[in-house]
């Protein structure tokens, strides 16, 4: 039997005692080679330098994160509110036309998914990341510029295939995070994109008053373009500067944060489900087809998709119908956003606390559906509203419960972009039909029971993961004992996820 042995890797903390990380490896594991994390891992306390380093993690990758994910969903749902604003009326926009808009941006968006998550090991990430907000907010810029229909459905074309690139996001802080602290990071980022929706109603409010035709010779739809694609370029410039590489990319090289001790630190930490130095794989691209947690994800991203695609185009509209004038719809259309905003970190830090994804996507998802049940049930203003914020306080945190049960649960960098490119592709499909279905105001019963009825699969499909992965979770701890009982070490125990992905003996999944 090939016998284990500690390997000590020695870590410098300026000012603080030297310490050393423990990982358990035989003689013939490389680097690269999986091991899982102690079971009480999550449970241990971080030395002074991990604390350190997670805390300048934190003060710079996460704040350009949430960043890039406002001026994103700034610039994605201004058009919403651009056509409360009169943007169709002065263009000559027919509603077909302006249906045709919407969808545009999914078809731009579907097209670069999946290159947009590999590519960030193809060009360095904060070329990418940053790169792409510099484009969508020249294009929204330039939207403001429109004299005509064809225009506006040519920019939005270019505005989905940018924003494609932003959700190699997930992928990035997952080289940086470990399983059970990626969710409350992705929450906090993410939650950016529920503040956009408010803060875009209050910069709508604001412009919609202050920057008349009369007062400044452009409408206030062509202000509200400048405004937030302005912004997107100056984030985009922040995230070339200042976002790090990943870290196995930062060993050797000056940087102007994390010092050589630190970058090796989070090496190390980086190998909890990932590999260091890992490669783009056409063959794990492929197996990615063969694996039905790649589908049922991305059943399940159809229904939240299609519900965030239609909360953030039409919330201004479906307000607007339930009464109100349009300076208090876009006031008013706030509301939902703030709710979500507040729930959101709240959620995300006690899943990560517990360890536990899929039970609380099944939670949001329950919400979602209540939500929609009452909007077509009821014709209470007030119950109206309370049901609006019960959708968006149930969408968006669904959004970070998947994103990161798929990330924690899926081996092999190439595998873990594929399988979210898929499941976007999926949600982006299903989010065109979404900007369709919404045609029978006052009530859109069809466009609320159809999104009811792909968030009820969603809350099916979630049951369904739950049970698979328990039970290979099962199916591996039983193989493990049976070579353990006849004191031979398992083939994958020199292998790297790269190699065999959540395949791997010692891989377990996250419920």
């Amino acid at each position: 039997m090939e016998k284990q042995h500690t390997e000590m890797v020695h870590v410098e903390d300026p000012g603080e005692q030297a310490i050393d990380l423990e990982i358990q490896k035989s003689p013939a594991m490389s680097e690269k080679a999986y091991v899982r994390e102690a079971a009480d891992a999550e449970k241990t306390k971080k030395s002074a330098a991990e604390r350190k380093l997670v805390w300048k993690a934190d003060g710079t990758i996460i704040p350009l994160a949430g960043l890039i994910y406002l001026v994103a969903y700034l610039d994605r749902n201004s058009i919403g509110l651009a056509n409360v604003m009169g943007m169709s009326k002065d263009l000559g926009i027919t509603n077909a036309q302006y249906y045709n808009c919407l969808m545009m941006f999914y078809i731009g968006y579907i097209v670069f998914m999946f290159p947009g998550n590999i590519g960030l090991r193809i060009l360095p990430p904060h070329y990418i990341l940053g790169g792409c907000a510099l484009l969508f907010g020249a294009f929204l810029t330039a939207m403001s510029s429109a004299q005509g229909y064809e225009t506006v459905l040519a920019m939005r074309v270019l505005l989905g295939a940018t924003q494609a690139f932003i959700q190699g996001l997930g992928l990035y802080c997952s080289m940086w995070y470990k399983r059970d602290e990626v969710a409350t990071r992705s929450a906090i980022y993410y939650g950016a994109a529920t503040i956009s929706g408010a803060f875009s109603g209050l910069i709508a409010y604001a412009v919609q008053k202050s920057l008349t035709l009369e007062r400044t010779g452009k409408e206030p739809w062509r202000w509200l373009f400048i405004i937030e694609g302005s912004m997107a370029l100056f984030v985009g410039a922040l995230v070339v500067i200042f976002l790090p590489r990943f870290p196995d990319q930062l060993r050797g090289r000056k940087h102007w944060l994390f010092t050589p001790e630190e970058v090796e630190l989070a090496i190390q930490r980086m190998r909890s489900y990932n590999t260091v130095g890992a490669k783009v794989s056409a063959r794990q691209a492929l197996k990615t087809l063969k694996d039905p947690k790649c589908w049922l994800f991305g059943l399940t991203n159809a229904g939240i998709a299609t519900g965030i695609a239609s909360v953030g185009l039409f919330l201004p509209t479906f307000v607007k119908e339930f009464g109100f004038s349009r300076e208090r719809s876009l006031l008013f259309s706030v509301i939902p956003y703030a709710c979500a905003t507040a729930v959101l970190p709240v959620l995300a830090k006690i899943s990560d606390c517990v360890n536990r994804k899929g039970t609380f996507l099944i939670g949001t998802l329950s919400t979602v559906a209540v939500g929609y049940i009452l909007l077509m049930s009821v014709s209470s203003t007030n119950v109206k509203i309370f049901a609006a914020c019960l959708i968006t306080s149930g969408l968006y945190p669904s959004v970070i419960f998947l994103i990161t049960w798929l990330g924690v649960n899926t081996g092999g960098f190439t595998k873990r972009g594929t399988t979210w490119a898929v499941a976007e592709v999926f949600g982006q499909c299903f989010s065109i039909m979404g900007t369709h279905i919404y045609d029978g105001p006052p009530r859109f019963i069809k466009g609320h029971a159809i999104v009811l009825g792909f968030i009820l699969l969603g809350i099916f499909n979630s049951c369904v993961l739950i049970w698979w992965m328990n039970r290979e979770n099962k199916r591996k701890d039983a193989e493990e004992q049976e070579y353990r009982d006849r004191g031979e070490v398992h083939p994958h125990a020199s292998k790297s996820l790269e190699e065999v992905q959540d395949a791997h003996i010692s891989f377990r999944y996250i419920l």
